[in-house]
């Protein structure tokens, strides 16, 4: 049975036409979502997804308009051998290389995070975000590039003689292996929380604390007024062992940057001229005992606290830093890129030596692998967009 060209051709042109706005959509909205995050050049994960959602724009403006243009023009003689040694070497080995070391990169982000956080210098924490974003397409430069187009004929007949095995096994199946293996030991290793940052975003900068636990004994505890207190102000005190007191509308929530134990029977005393929603950085080292005020909730670990500043603390939120979730979410990100592009390359290697029952059967089989190909360039980076806000 022979395929329909004309109808090949109509469904063709639809597919690509689609694909192509819908990559550029979805990869444009995932960039912007992350570049209006604060200070995501900083961060080695947004850096990531940002590096991953150019490659894909970039898989849809090169290869897929060239194709494009080769479904709409009759004159096919635009395709050099030239180019289309470089749409293919794109398309069928370097987006793909480029994708999976890149899931190799957030797995390894979520796991030193603790450590990347440590590091107080913003310039060193800028060159690694972007260091570390550009290592896939550094590699995939070094080593995919030379292995699929140094040895082409290009003036007689575009012929590569390169192993397929080799270029596929090296672009395709080694990054997708190695994307899904890391996934799973980063899913079953035990994440250090003793030791973990805590996070205060302001209108301005965020703000680091250590997030240890806070023990108090005795019946009541005293709070002094800062000296020189007013309401709406931020005073903050040197101190070697400073604690930190949020103070909102309802009840307090206490950060310390200590482990601090406190004994005796001590009385609570209001703080001259109090109004709520202020912050105040508490207590002096002058002051003999540490305090810290009644109904108090101590931070737990693990926890990001996003605060709003507009006249004081008007909004706290506090939303649970789970990496065991972001380590699942890459782990479903890699194994739907290895379903999405393993068929491609495993048609592509073995279609000289299948046995199709008839033409129409082989170009269906080829033509559904190649644009579930095409799609993974719009799934994954949906399911960044959730994976970028955990």
């Amino acid at each position: 049975m022979l395929p329909n060209t004309d109808e090949l051709l109509i469904a063709d042109k639809a597919l690509i036409v689609i694909f192509i706005l819908l990559i550029c959509l979805i990869n444009g909205a995932l960039i912007v979502t992350q570049v209006r995050k604060p200070m995501f050049y900083q961060s080695v994960k947004l850096m990531m997804i940002i590096s991953l959602a150019i490659g894909d724009i970039i898989f849809a403006l090169f290869p897929l308009v060239v194709l494009a243009r080769g479904f709409f023009e009759a004159d096919p003689t635009f395709m050099t051998c030239r180019l289309s040694t470089n749409i293919t070497t794109y398309m069928s080995y370097l987006i793909h290389f480029v994708y999976g070391l890149g899931l190799v990169v957030l797995a390894a982000e979520v796991f030193l995070r603790n450590r990347i956080q440590s590091i107080h210098d913003n310039n060193y924490k800028s060159l690694s975000a972007v260091g570390a974003s550009s290592v896939p397409w550094i590699l995939g430069l070094i080593i995919v590039l030379p292995l699929c187009m140094s040895n082409v004929n290009y003036e007689y007949f575009c012929i590569n003689t390169q192993s397929l095995d080799s270029m596929f096994g090296v672009s395709v199946f080694l990054p997708v292996s190695l994307s899904i293996v890391v996934s799973i030991v980063l899913n079953c290793v035990h994440f250090p929380t003793s030791q973990q940052g805590q996070t205060i975003s302001t209108n301005h900068q965020p703000i680091v604390v250590s997030q240890q636990t806070v023990t108090q004994q005795g019946v009541n505890s005293t709070q002094y007024p800062p000296q020189g207190y007013a309401p709406g102000n931020v005073h903050h005190f040197p101190t070697s062992q400073q604690g930190q007191v949020i103070s909102t509308n309802q009840q307090p929530i206490v950060g310390s940057q200590q482990a601090f134990t406190q004994q005796g029977n001590l009385t609570q005393y209001p703080p001259q001229g109090y109004a709520p929603g202020t912050v105040h950085y508490n207590p002096p080292s002058s002051s003999p005992y540490y305090s810290y005020p009644t109904n108090q909730q101590v931070m737990n670990q693990s926890s990001t606290v996003n605060i709003n500043l507009n006249q004081g603390v008007n909004t706290i939120q506090v939303t649970p830093m789970n990496q065991r979730a972001e380590g699942q979410r890459l782990l479903l990100i890699s194994i739907i890129f290895g379903l999405m592009v393993v068929p491609f390359a495993s048609v592509s290697l073995r279609a000289a030596y299948i046995v199709w029952p008839d033409l129409m059967t082989k170009t269906v089989v080829t033509q559904s692998v190649f644009w579930l190909m095409a799609a993974r360039s719009c799934l994954t980076p949906l399911i960044m967009i959730g994976y970028s806000n955990l």
